[in-house]
């Protein structure tokens, strides 16, 4: 097919231009481009089933791709390719609309019960709310006693009967004040416990949703979802959707309320005044809004920054050790670093404006008070004269004349309304935070993946599956990818019972036919037939999947016991294993000797990240896994490249075993062909189909074929007997008797049960004192900055109670002063208000920038410092349970983020609160020492509240500190959601999860019925104190030992002091949560150092001589349990290395091949012996940054971390040129596929490297181990993941390199290791076996043996 003859079509990603020579040209040849993909996309549109068949489409499509990609701006290359997906050149997936998630449909988690209590907690709130307004009409009331003298009089004859009927009001008042205490404390307790119960109770069903819905999405949702970061954000929306949803919704409604009611007791007791004063709110509310968006749009930036120090952290935490053998970790600090010190930056900022917007507003209000008392006056007087008085005591009304009780009333009433609806807005931001975090949690919980498992829908085969699959004409692109077809003319069948091999180079496909076979992708176009008459996309899934057995290439299990985990096979289908069951299924995976030497069995614990299996025990668990649930479909995706060649034919002699009785389909994928030269079919995958079908005698026999090229490059000749890579069952006998697992001393470490772990207090958690807070602020200009934000908070909590001064002064002479000389006399302390409002302003600013920058500043310190302790922990410290991803990535963020509270803005708060308190009492003290001595013997009624709350609350954060945490089961979950969802194991895990989440959720409701107690408590103290003081100040001025203005001070000074202390109750939740969060991060700041960062140790090129002599060891997770020992035959370990030379590390999976590897990384210390480089120095004595630096380490999982290529490659070297840099991918053979990557080296590979096939990221791994140019290269089964052709290639310039350098390889293909100067076969705790390839093959030993089982023996003879 032809598509030069280019159309006349316009390029989208150019405006138009005429084409021409030079520079000037590229758009022209974009349009041509351009009109050649749409030649192509026009053919596949309406013929595709032609464009399939033709053998020129692939090269057709990729020369228009190869010549796009110089032309196109980084980033442009997928939209320029993205709009031709098979079947519709229009679709653009990325376009979807975001739905804004209603209230109600937040609530839509509530049960019937729970909706008729929160309908409860709202009437119980509405009077709550009601508490302050009817205070407001009780204060106006007890003033107008006082005052209104005359209308007493009126009343009563004699001056007894006059003090029996004051007496007798003033009880009233101050029993009404009492009753609106106690009304208080029931209905705050009731709705607070009531919102804090149903809060929890909905959100604990959101997050199980949400995890059962994530488990449930399918394979094209986590193409575009990273998993790593998915926990800590998905964590973070489902804390702001429990805050929304709770407390702070119901606190909304409640200051509304009273914000309301307000208002109307000010509209009722002077309503000319009150519109006056409402004039000024629009204002206020403009200032607000600016304010709050400029406050959005900062805090936006912020926790962006934020978000990205979270993903470094997690990504370099979870591959620490290929961090630590780059000495990267100054490099992701450093990154780490630069993104907390913006959002800091960024937050300061944010801080600074919303204590300025505080200011500001707080000193409008006061200059408002200013004209409200100026008019309060005039309106005083001009009713102050007699005929108004002389009406108004014959008519009786309430309201015949203004009064001083009701303008400071009126005044306060407007005051406490603007208030209260500004005490909403922290609240409603709250409430549209968790609105806005609920839009991708809802998106997720209401969203139907096409692939469902956990859908009821689909066939269910009678008796099972027989297992003939078929697949037909199909093509495929991956949804993320869609400019990368996959498969073209896909066609194979697959006959019940048969054992068919996929092979073919990396990104062929191969593992695409497992995501088919397993559901987690449907093709495009065609179709997979199952048993000659089923679709496959028409049966149900979690029954289909039931029917699969599936072991992947990076093995995966779960938190528990052995047992569980091979039980899982069976148990996730309600099916029940038994032990006799799950030992078979050990026995027929080889994994049952070494599982019966852990030090309990099968009853050993593996706790995620914790424990360190070597890969082949890991692989061996997961295949007896998939073996135990007797599946009729059985697929290996490289499930035996991490065991050495005795395991895996024990593991291939089992599967033939289980073939032979009973019919099994297998799948296998495998680039060791020596794995699958038995397969009854071995189909060859290229270009996008089958290449080459038949089976290894057919396709070796074929000149010229793929298979063969494969097989040579391998060493297997066409004249080898197809069996003579695998031993036989009487050679299986011979070989696990002499290579056992050595007594329980397997690689690795595993964490003994519950029951042997000593725990601490269940009921008491450490906490850290608030003198180790200050010594982290550290620097004199840090705790000026300190200072400067408490005394800014000690001036705006001192302006409330020394504004009482002013009002009963003003009030005072309301009363007392001649009307002729009212309005001269108040005006001198009206404008005393100008002060107190210029003070709020400065005090509110002082309070953002020193606070703000010391919270911020602390914060930004603490995740510096602990995210670079980490950086410098030992690996055995990263080995302890409690040191998993989840729970570090934690302490980074909420418990950095409780502590700041400390001194930060809360801790103002406290400041402001106890300095209102006490500049109150000292007031009260001043004008009446009584009237003080009662207030302060109140104080210890309105402070036990805060401290019965601090001491539950401590004891409540205890229920959490056992097991895994809820984030940690989730990220594993997701990490290895293929296996899963393979095994159906969305319930298990979802399980867990809930699990774990209960204690923490049974606290929170704990706590919750706390807070409401408190709550409710402190508003009832306030009240009784008031009405106590009120009533024993009023017995003093009836008895005429203080004057009114004395009375009237002391009792508003108090009352507003205590209205501050109310507060403070309810901050020692956070201060109590930031002292234990502090404690917690303490522990990162002590532990063992791997050294890297240090100076000690020996400053030296390396020449690479090594040297083990007698060398123990064993993990320090687990130093009972040895991995070199000494033994009745050796000694340890003890081998030599010169510099230049390459030795070989073979044996079983567990002899301690890598062990040896990181001993040389020095990860970890040798425990006896002697370890020493070149000759002269123990490992132990040279500096680690120096020797990591000089050594190449590429591990047997390579990892990548989300940056480009290039960044990637110049973790090895920062230094590196381009040309190094390129230079190092050609030696690595991934030069090529780098270039057809979207933007080349500048591609981005995304988190853990996942857009990359398992091939790719090694070889890119490679390529950054060999820039280094090191003097030792340490290969950890470094080809395992390549396809051959790429693995040969690899490998000749590893040997290439090993001319040069000292060379250390892993390795279960002994291909790899023929040619290294020496081979060391490890077992029994030492070196059994150490020599040349030819040395050893003479010896006819365990290696020879080894050989054999490889296909060599054929190869020596000839």
């Amino acid at each position: 097919m032809d598509y030069n003859n280019e159309k006349q079509l316009s390029d989208p990603l150019l405006p138009s231009a005429e084409s021409g020579s030079g520079p000037e040209a590229a758009p022209g040849r974009r349009s041509s481009i351009f009109a050649k993909t749409v030649g192509i996309a026009e053919d596949v549109v309406t013929r595709p089933v032609d464009i399939m068949k033709s053998s020129t489409f692939v090269d057709d499509y990729n020369k228009v791709r190869a010549e796009a990609l110089p032309l196109t701006k980084a980033g442009d290359t997928g939209n320029f390719f993205h709009n031709f997906r098979w079947g519709d050149p229009n679709h653009d997936p990325t376009q979807r609309e975001i739905a804004k998630v209603s209230l109600w449909r937040m609530f839509s988690y509530s049960t019937v019960r729970e909706r008729c209590l929160m309908v409860l907690g709202l009437v119980l709130s509405t009077f709550t709310g009601l508490g302050i307004p009817a205070w407001l009409v009780l204060l106006a009331q007890s003033l107008d006693t006082f005052s209104n003298i005359g209308m007493l009089l009126s009343k009563v004859e004699d001056s007894q009967d006059n003090m029996d009927y004051l007496m007798k009001e003033l009880t009233s008042l101050c029993t009404a004040f009492a009753v609106v205490g106690l009304i208080c404390l029931v209905t705050g307790f009731g709705y607070v416990s009531i919102f804090s119960y149903t809060g929890e109770m909905q959100s604990l069903r959101i997050q199980k949703a949400f995890v059962r819905a994530s488990l449930n999405q399918d394979a094209a949702w986590f193409d575009t979802h990273n998993r790593e970061t998915l926990p800590t954000k998905m964590g973070t929306a489902l804390v702001h959707i429990n805050n929304g949803i709770g407390r702070q919704i119901v606190d909304v409604y409640s200051n509304a309320i009273s914000a309301a009611g307000c208002l109307a007791v000010a509209l009722v007791l002077n309503t000319k005044l009150a519109l006056v004063m409402l004039c000024v709110v629009p204002f206020a509310f403009i200032i607000l809004m600016l304010f709050n968006f400029c406050i959005r749009r900062v805090k936006r930036r912020a926790s962006a920054e934020n978000s990205s120090a979270g993903g470094i952290a997690t990504e370099s935490l979870a591959g620490i050790k290929t961090v630590a053998s780059l000495c990267a970790q100054p490099h992701f600090t450093s990154l780490y670093s630069h993104h907390i010190s913006e959002s800091s930056r960024l937050n300061i900022r944010a801080s600074f404006l919303s204590s300025l917007v505080a200011g500001v507003t707080g000193g409008l209000f006061y200059v408002t008070y200013i004209f409200a008392f100026y008019i309060g006056t005039e309106q005083v007087a001009e009713d102050m004269e007699r005929i108004t008085i002389i009406r108004c005591l014959f008519s009786q009304e309430q309201n015949c004349r203004v009064t001083g009780a009701s303008v400071m009333c009126c005044i306060y009433g407007v005051i406490l309304c603007v208030t209260f609806f500004g005490l909403m807005g922290p609240g409603l931001s709250v409430v549209n935070l968790a609105r806005s975090a609920a839009v991708e949690v809802f998106d997720t919980l209401l969203r139907q993946p096409p692939i469902d498992p956990s859908s009821d829908k689909g066939t269910r085969i009678d008796g099972g599956v027989s297992g003939k699959i078929e697949f037909k004409k199909l093509c495929f692109t991956y949804p993320s990818a869609p400019d990368r077809p996959i498969f073209y003319d896909f066609n194979l069948t697959i006959e019940p019972g048969q054992s068919v091999a996929l092979v073919g180079p990396s990104g062929s496909g191969k593992s695409t036919i497992a995501r088919f076979l397993l559901r987690f992708y449907d093709p495009n176009q065609g179709s997979i037939i199952i048993d000659e008459k089923y679709p496959l996309n028409t049966l149900n899934i979690s029954w289909f999947r039931s029917q699969v057995g599936y072991v992947a290439q990076d093995p995966l299990l779960f938190p528990g016991t052995i047992r569980d985990n091979i039980a899982m096979g069976l148990n996730a289908h309600g099916e029940t294993a038994t032990n006799e069951q799950v030992y078979q299924a050990a026995k027929d995976a080889c994994a049952h000797d070494f599982i019966l030497g852990l030090p309990d069995g099968y009853d050993t614990y593996y706790g995620g990240t914790s424990v360190q299996f070597s890969g082949g025990q890991l692989q061996r668990i997961c295949i007896a896994r998939a073996l135990i649930r007797n599946p009729s479909i059985l697929i290996l995706d490289e499930a035996t490249s991490a065991l050495d060649q005795m395991s895996e034919t024990h593991v291939q002699n089992a599967l033939a075993h289980i073939r032979e009785h009973k019919k099994v389909t297998t799948v296998t994928i495998a680039h060791r062909l020596t794995t699958i030269i038995d397969s009854d079919t071995i189909a060859v995958i290229n270009g996008g189909k089958i290449a080459e079908l038949g089976d290894h005698k057919t396709l070796i026999e074929k000149e010229n074929g793929i298979y063969r090229t494969l097989c040579e490059s391998q060493g297997i000749k066409p004249e080898d007997d197809a069996t003579s890579g695998l031993a036989t069952s009487t050679d299986d006998a011979d070989i696990e008797t002499k290579s056992d697992v050595e007594d329980g001393k397997a690689e690795g470490s595993a964490m003994p049960l519950d029951d042997e772990i000593p725990q601490d207090d269940p009921t008491e958690v450490p906490q850290a004192s608030m003198s180790s807070i200050w010594r982290q602020i550290g620097g004199a200009r840090a705790f000026v900055e300190l200072l400067i934000g408490i005394v800014g908070s000690g001036l705006v909590g001192c302006l409330s109670p020394c504004e009482s001064i002013l009002t009963a002064q003003i009030v005072t002479n309301f009363y007392t002063v001649d009307v002729d000389d009212m309005l001269q006399a108040n005006k001198e302390f009206i404008v005393k208000f100008f002060y107190f409002a210029l003070a709020a302003l400065v005090g509110n600013m002082m309070v953002g920038y020193g606070l703000g920058r010391s919270g911020n500043k602390l914060a930004q310190k603490l995740r510096i410092k602990s995210f670079g302790s980490m950086m410098n922990r030992s690996m055995g410290w990263f080995d302890l349970p409690e040191h998993t991803t989840g729970d570090l990535t934690s302490i980074l963020g909420a418990d950095v983020e409780a502590v700041s509270g400390l001194v930060g803005l809360p801790l103002g708060y406290r400041v402001r609160a106890l300095v209102s308190l006490l500049t109150g009492i000292s007031i009260a003290l001043k004008y009446s020492i009584e009237v003080g001595i009662v207030a302060v013997m109140c104080v210890p009624l309105i402070m036990i509240a805060g401290l019965v709350q601090s001491c539950c609350v401590r004891r409540r954060f205890a229920s959490n500190t056992a097991g895994l945490s809820p984030g940690t089961i989730m990220e594993q979950g997701l990490r290895g959601i293929a296996s899963v969802q393979a095994y159906g194991l969305e319930s298990k895990v979802g399980a867990d999860y809930e699990v774990a989440l209960e204690p923490e959720s049974n606290g929170k409701v704990k706590q919750g019925m706390v807070a409401g107690a408190v709550f409710g408590f402190t508003q009832f103290s306030v009240f009784v104190s008031f009405a106590l003081v009120f009533f024993v100040g009023s017995q003093l001025l009836i008895q005429v030992k203080i004057d009114f203005i004395s009375f009237f001070t002391s009792v508003l000074a108090v009352m507003f002091g205590a209205l501050g202390a109310s507060t403070v109750a309810a901050d020692f939740n956070s201060r109590q949560k930031g002292l234990v969060a502090a404690a917690r991060i303490y522990t990162t700041f002590y532990g063992p150092s791997d050294g890297s960062h240090e100076d000690q140790g020996t400053v030296m090129p390396i020449e690479g001589d090594i040297t083990f002599q007698s060398v123990k060891f064993s993990y320090p997770s687990r130093p009972d349990s040895s991995i070199f020992y000494e033994s009745d035959t050796m000694d340890g370990v003890s081998l030599h290395v010169a510099p230049g030379e390459s030795i070989g590390l073979v044996g079983r999976s567990g002899s301690g091949k890598s062990t040896v590897l990181q001993i040389v990384m020095r990860f970890y210390d040798i425990t006896g012996g002697s370890a020493s480089l070149d000759k002269k120095y123990e490992f132990a004595d040279v500096n680690v940054k120096t020797l990591r630096s000089q050594i190449g380490y590429v591990g047997q999982l390579p990892t990548l971390f989300n940056g480009t290529v290039k960044e990637n490659i110049l973790l090895g070297k920062e230094d590196a040129t381009d040309d190094e840099i390129i230079a190092a991918c050609k030696l690595a053979q991934c030069h090529e596929f780098v270039l057809n990557l979207a933007d080349g080296y500048d591609t981005h590979v995304g988190p853990g490297g996942n857009i990359l096939s398992g091939g790719q990221k090694q070889r890119v791994a490679i390529a950054r181990a060999i820039i280094k140019q090191p003097r030792i290269l340490i290969l950890d089964e470094a080809t395992a993941a390549l396809d051959n052709e790429s693995q040969k290639l690899v490998q000749a310039a590893l040997d290439d390199l090993s001319a040069d350098y000292t060379t250390l390889t892993v390795a279960h293909r002994l291909l790899t290791v023929k040619n290294c100067t020496k081979i060391a076969f490890l077992g029994d705790g030492g070196v059994l076996e150490c020599g040349s390839h030819e040395e050893l093959v003479a010896l006819k030993g365990n290696y020879r043996e080894l050989w054999n089982m490889q296909g060599g023996g054929s190869e020596e003879a000839e």
